[in-house]
């Protein structure tokens, strides 16, 4: 006969004859509760007919030798196994539900997409393992926040004095529908979104309301199955462990629901660039979260700068390094300069001037043709997969991201606009379970077929057809890009107030373009000290209004990133220099620019200015030719020489060649080509910087 065994661990099926023992029957029921799980206490196993304490139990004790036929089970009974683990508290009642751990789910790459597999989320969670999630401090601040919407009284309706309040004048709930339809708002905040679903509890049930309110979509297959009933996948599969199918609509919340920039330069940097070389650039946003009052319990990214990786531009597209091998090293500088500040989206260009005006550009973003790319949605969900959101709210610790992407493309009008979108958490969901791909027509999405080995469920889409009728057709084999982003607004602050006040040093990785060096931080810092008659070593004769450019010109996040990278100072003075250049937006810091006046970086690099303004050596070169041909660019110089670049006033590069002449000096001296200080022949080592002379 067939007796079917439920367990903490699931259900199981056992094949027993009416004369099987007692004792063996035990130890198939045992059998079935898989290694992985905690396994029971032998002196607490209890068999009944009906689960918790309303059947019959009796203790396996009592199976002791008697057969299956003499307990009277039938063919096809289900029986209920209750334990308590092995580990658990003697003193607690014997479990009926399982407890597992969640780890964090893998992150797969996007461009191999393949069939993922993931442990099954937990039965019950342990709040205990989300103690060390630390939440950012915009979530920590709506979190203390009603976020209720207040009203003034309506001297229509209200039929009470000043001090009353009725139906009419009420605070309304941060997700209320006739308000949000009042206020065009399409999609709800994401703490907006959270107090609908915490809403839908009963106050009275104390356990419920302490549970994480999100599930986090998982469109893996799960191993092993909870079941334990057959072998894990691909060797076997059932309605348990296998996804469901995915039904796709628009998503009612975002994350994000503004994108602010800080300045406008920050724009024309990226813009820069492109206006030079007609070849696209991608640049990543460095910036942070903040209040949205626009929006109920609303969060913007603020966005003070931004960092540019290595790639190579394109007319039509670009190639960039994946991973970025800069991010850590990034994130740490900005953590310095400002609190919260860090790695926020990312942002590039789709510019193409039109055939008949190219001082326009083209219009090709709208909405006949498409507003995101399949490629680019794809893009966008990877990288919101690597950079999840801490918070409590989740079992697993995690959920979704705030992680933006903006994109510059041509206007209605062939002027620039920004588009600015997050991946929905359907997007982030199926590009982590490899079931999407992108297609050759933008506007569209590809489901995968499967291949060996793969199990991709079944995806519909949900839309409203010519009558009204919500409609579910499934994607055989796309469906729109629409349903995997949700657009959010952008714009500039009305008073803008930068963290960052100077954008004069050039951009990273841009060789040949603007190009970064030592020789051009050691020109721009002795410009701005040879305008008064002070010593350049010694700070304290500094007149205020050097001091107050010196501060004006440190504030460059690009300059800020450069200095950090380039050794020359430790790590605490490092920390001291972010702190000097954004002093002018915390009071506290009013010394940190007297205490990098101070410290031994910063006087080693006072050192190098002094010396290469005695030994009246050009510091800064022309860039090179080979650069800007890499570029696919014409060099403004190309064919001159030393005579032609003289009358342009820009002078030749140093020659670091020891022999005696004008660019070695007399006696074989040789010139250091990054700080050009004139060392002794037979040197090998700068004696000022020490950097390699060859």
């Amino acid at each position: 006969m067939l007796l079917r065994i439920r367990s903490p661990a699931g259900t199981a099926r056992i094949n027993v004859e009416s004369s099987t023992p007692g004792e063996q029957f035990a130890q198939m029921m045992l059998d079935s509760i898989p290694k992985s799980d905690e396994q029971p206490d032998p002196s607490t196993l209890k068999l009944s007919n009906q689960p918790g304490a309303s059947g019959e139990s009796v203790p396996f004790s009592a199976l002791v030798g008697r057969t299956v036929g003499d307990m009277g089970f039938s063919h096809g009974d289900l029986l209920f196994l209750s334990y308590k683990p092995i580990s658990a508290d003697p003193s607690s009642h014997p479990t009926t539900q399982a407890s597992t751990s969640h780890p964090h789910p893998n992150q797969p790459d996007p461009s191999h997409p393949h069939t993922h597999t993931e442990p099954p989320l937990p039965n019950t969670i342990p709040l205990t393992d989300l103690s060390h999630v630390v939440e950012p401090d915009i979530d920590l601040y709506w979190k203390n926040q009603t976020g209720k919407i207040e009203r003034k009284r309506d001297p229509d309706f209200c039929r009470h004095g000043e001090k009353g309040m009725c139906d009419y004048c009420m605070p309304l709930e941060p997700y209320d529908a006739k308000y949000q339809a009042s206020q065009q708002i399409k999609h709800l905040s994401f703490h907006a979104y959270l107090r609908q679903l915490l809403s839908s509890r009963s106050a009275a049930q104390s356990s419920a309301t302490d549970l994480p309110p999100l599930d986090p979509l998982s469109l893996s297959v799960m191993t092993p199955c909870p079941t334990g009933s057959h072998p894990p996948f691909p060797q076997g599969i059932c309605s348990t462990c296998q996804p469901s199918a995915v039904t796709l609509q628009s998503q009612t919340y975002r994350m994000v629901d503004h994108v602010e920039f800080a300045s406008p330069s920050i724009i024309d940097g990226i813009l820069s660039a492109w206006r030079r070389t007609g070849t696209q650039r991608l640049a990543f946003l460095i910036g942070r979260h903040d209040k949205y009052e626009k929006v109920p319990m609303g969060v913007k990214t603020v966005v003070e700068a931004v960092w540019e990786p290595k790639q190579e531009g394109e007319l039509d597209g670009l190639t960039v390094e994946t991973p970025w091998s800069d991010e850590e090293r990034v994130g740490e500088i900005a953590s310095w300069c400002d609190k919260g500040l860090s790695v926020v989206g990312m942002i590039y260009t789709d510019l193409t001037p039109q055939p008949d005006d190219i001082t326009k550009t083209l219009y090709k973003r709208h909405a006949q043709s498409y507003t995101a790319s399949s490629l680019e949605m794809l893009l966008s969900a990877a990288y919101q997969i690597s950079h999840p959101l801490p918070t409590k709210m989740s079992p697993t610790g995690h959920f979704s991201s705030r992680f933006v992407t903006c994109c510059l493309t041509g206007d209605e009008d062939g002027g620039i606009g920004v588009l600015a979108w997050q991946a929905s958490e359907n997007a982030e969901a199926m590009v982590k379970a490899g079931i999407v791909e992108a297609s050759v027509d933008p506007g569209v999405v590809r489901v995968r077929k499967p291949g060996e080995g793969e199990y991709i469920p079944e995806v519909f889409y949900s839309y409203k057809n010519e009558y009204g009728l919500q409609v579910k057709q499934p994607a055989k084999p796309t469906f729109p890009v629409e349903y995997l982003f949700v657009n959010i607004t952008h714009g500039f602050p009305v008073d803008p107030s930068p963290l960052f006040l100077s954008n004069s040093f050039p951009t990273e990785n841009r060789p040949g373009l603007h190009d970064q060096s030592l020789e051009l931080v050691i020109s721009q810092l002795s410009g701005i000290i040879r305008k008064s008659d002070a010593e350049v070593s010694d700070t304290g004769t500094w007149p205020d209004r050097i001091k107050d450019e010196v501060k004006r010109w440190l504030s460059d996040w690009h300059l800020v990133s450069f200095l950090c990278m380039q050794g020359l100072f430790s790590l605490a003075e490092q920390k001291i220099l972010c702190r000097a250049a954004t002093m002018h937006a915390h009071p506290s810091d009013k010394n940190a620019l007297e205490e990098l006046f101070g410290s031994g970086g910063w006087q080693t690099l006072l050192t190098i200015v002094e010396s290469s303004s005695s030994a009246n050596v050009p510091v800064q070169s022309a860039p090179p030719s080979r650069a800007f041909g890499e570029l696919g660019i014409d060099s403004p110089h190309a064919g001159g020489s030393s005579t032609d670049l003289s009358g342009l006033s820009i002078p030749p590069e140093p020659s670091t060649s020891t022999s005696s002449g004008p660019s070695g000096g007399d006696g074989g001296e040789r010139i250091c080509p990054h700080c050009t200080f004139v060392n002794e022949a037979g040197r090998s080592d700068c004696d000022i910087c020490g950097l390699p002379l060859g």
